[in-house]
């Protein structure tokens, strides 16, 4: 039995606030997980064609689970999450969407490696991510 590919898999973010995060998430368009809502302890949503949970917990319940501190999103990055975009335009309209729910834009929609268009954000508590559309026919040998 091959553990990894035959189990669920999940993202957990450490969070200020519950409810900030929430709202913020679902003021992007995330698909809330039924059983999680109400809850002041923690939030989830679906990511993704895979559903992929996203589990969002206060940072000290967190810190408790990994038994480890969290990471100042100020000073450090632990993790960097891409979401894959239909096309140029869902980049664009994404970078609005982040604005609108207050997070920040740090990198505009632009065009890298001539076959990326990407931006990247960072959500109410730092937590990087990126939304990227890629043409891979313009890839090239990379």
């Amino acid at each position: 039995m091959n553990l990894v590919s035959n189990q669920e898999f999940w993202l957990n973010l450490p969070v200020k606030d519950v409810s900030r995060s929430r709202k913020f998430y679902s003021d992007l368009g995330f698909e809330e997980i039924d059983m999680h809502k109400g809850s002041s302890d923690m939030a989830g949503f679906h990511l993704g064609k895979s559903r992929v949970p996203l589990m969002l917990f206060p940072e000290a319940r967190f810190s408790h689970f990994a038994d480890n501190p969290v990471v100042d999103t100020n000073k450090g990055t632990e993790v960097f999450l891409n979401i894959d975009a239909a096309n140029k335009a869902s980049v664009d309209n994404f970078s609005d969407l982040v604005k609108t729910a207050g997070g920040e834009v740090y990198v505009e929609p632009e065009t890298v490696e001539g076959w990326m268009y990407l931006m990247a954000f960072k959500d109410p508590d730092g937590h990087r991510w990126g939304v990227l559309h890629m043409d891979m026919s313009l890839m090239q040998g990379k």
